[in-house]
């Protein structure tokens, strides 16, 4: 169950990481902070480095740390500033990134760091 439970988490972390490459220019308007579309591509490389780690097991434990990190870094300064505000699509993906964390927690606590 934990092994077909990580594979399925990494699935969408793929496709989100793949997707920053294909409409980075898009989402480059989002980014709160300069370079613009870098960090959309930053942000898509460490997604699909987190989805390959689960699906290799190599480094897991290290990859779901980083990986909730980056979430964390998502709830703080994109989604919770509109959520404050009463938006409800901040909110929704202030949850939807905080259950995420929470995800990537479990699974580097279930996890060893192998070579």
């Amino acid at each position: 169950m934990q092994t077909i439970g990580k594979y399925v988490y990494a699935v969408p972390f793929l496709l989100f990481g793949l997707n920053h490459f294909v409409a980075g220019s898009q989402m480059a308007g989002m980014v709160p902070v300069p370079g613009g579309v870098i960090w959309i591509y930053v942000t898509g490389a460490a997604m699909v480095a987190a989805a390959v780690s689960i699906f290799i097991n190599k480094k897991t434990k290290l990859a779901m740390t980083l990986l909730a990190v980056l979430l964390g870094i998502y709830i703080v300064l994109l989604h919770l500033p509109g959520a404050i505000k009463g938006d409800m699509s901040s909110t929704i993906n202030t949850l939807k990134d905080l259950g995420l964390l929470g995800g990537a927690l479990v699974i580097a606590g279930i996890s060893r760091d192998n070579a």
